[in-house]
C-alpha cells in the first residue's frame, strides 16, 4: 500500500515539475506564431468538418490584467441599462415624495409621483412620454396621464454609483432631491 502512495508521489512530483517549463514554451510558441488561419478538424465517422479558432494567449508578466481592450465589446450599453424600472424616495420639509419609472426600450415611459404629508395624499400624478439617454444625461419630456395640458421635462444625471440623480426640470421644488435607483441591479 505505501508503494502505491510513493509512486503516486512520485508520479505527481514528475508532473508538477515538467509541466511547467512545456507550458511555458507552449505560450512562447503562441505569441511567435500570431494570429493564424484557424484549424481544420475532419471527422472520419460523421464525414463532419469543423473549424477551430486559435486562442490569443497572453503572458501574466506582459499585461497584467490579462484583458484585450481592442476586441472587447462595451461592457455597459448604457442606453440598454437605462430601460427597467426605477424607483426613489425622498423627504423634504415635513413632506414624503416616493416616485417610481418604467423606461421603456422604444424610447417611451411611464412613471408615478407621490406626494404624502403625514398619512394623507397630497398629489399622485401619473406620467408618460418619452426619454433619451446621451453623456450620462437622461431627458425626459412627460405629459400627466389625466390631464394632457400639464406637461413636464425633466434631466436626470447618470451617477458614478448608477443612480440616477435629479438635476433639473419643471416639476414643484417638493421634487428636487429625486435619486433613483434601478431595480434589480
Amino acid at each position: 500500500m505505501i508503494n502505491y502512495f510513493c509512486i503516486f508521489c512520485y508520479g505527481c512530483l514528475n508532473f508538477w515539475l515538467f509541466s511547467g517549463p512545456v507550458r511555458g514554451e507552449f505560450v512562447n510558441k503562441n505569441k511567435e506564431q500570431g494570429t493564424e488561419k484557424p484549424k481544420q478538424i475532419k471527422y472520419l465517422k460523421t464525414n463532419q468538418t469543423r473549424y477551430v479558432a486559435e486562442s490569443e494567449l497572453i503572458d501574466q508578466e506582459e499585461n497584467e490584467n490579462n484583458i484585450n481592450i481592442d476586441n472587447s465589446p462595451n461592457i455597459i450599453d448604457q442606453g440598454n441599462f437605462i430601460t427597467g424600472l426605477w424607483r426613489g424616495f425622498h423627504q423634504s420639509e415635513g413632506l414624503r415624495v416616493y416616485y417610481g419609472y418604467q423606461f421603456r426600450p422604444d424610447g417611451s415611459f411611464v412613471a408615478r409621483h407621490r406626494i404624502y404629508q403625514d398619512r394623507e395624499i397630497l398629489e399622485d400624478i401619473t406620467w408618460q412620454g418619452e426619454w433619451q439617454f446621451r453623456n450620462d444625461i437622461l431627458k425626459i419630456k412627460a405629459f400627466n396621464s389625466k390631464d394632457k395640458n400639464q406637461q413636464a421635462t425633466l434631466e436626470f444625471k447618470l451617477t458614478d454609483t448608477f443612480k440616477l440623480a435629479y438635476e433639473t426640470g419643471s416639476l414643484s421644488d417638493a421634487y428636487q432631491g429625486i435619486i433613483l435607483n434601478k431595480l434589480g441591479y
